[in-house]
C-alpha cells in the first residue's frame, strides 16, 4: 500500500512522528509498503511502535537520534507511547470516517 492511499486519521500519524523524528516518519512511511490495506498497516505500525517502547534508548542509540536529531530517550518514548494511542483511536473509527484526504 501507498501512504498516498492513507485516510487523513492515518496520515496524521505519519505527520505527527515527523514533528519530532524524521527517522521514524521515514519508517513508519516505509512500512506501508509491506501491507494491503491501511488497518494492516496500522498493527503493524503499532507493533514497531511497541518495540520502540520496549527498549527506547536501543532505538535512539540505533539511529544516533539525539546526535542527529536532538531526540533523547524521553522524547521518542513519550511520541511513541502518544502514536501508539493514535494508532488505538484510528483502529477504533470505521474507515468511511477516518477522513479523505484532499490531494
Amino acid at each position: 500500500m501507498d501512504t498516498d492511499e492513507f485516510s487523513e486519521m492515518a496520515w496524521g500519524i505519519i505527520a505527527r512522528a515527523a514533528r519530532v523524528s524524521d527517522t521514524l516518519k521515514a519508517e513508519l512511511g516505509a512500512l506501508s509498503l509491506n501491507y494491503k490495506n491501511e488497518d494492516d498497516w496500522l498493527c503493524g505500525a503499532q507493533q514497531h511502535l511497541q518495540g520502540i517502547l520496549a527498549d527506547p534508548d536501543a532505538y535512539v542509540k540505533l539511529w544516533n537520534l539525539e546526535e542527529f536529531e536532538g531526540v533523547t530517550v524521553n522524547k521518542i518514548n513519550q511520541l511513541a507511547t502518544n502514536l501508539n494511542r493514535q494508532v488505538n483511536e484510528v483502529l477504533g473509527t470505521p474507515l468511511n470516517q477516518r477522513g479523505v484526504r484532499g490531494w
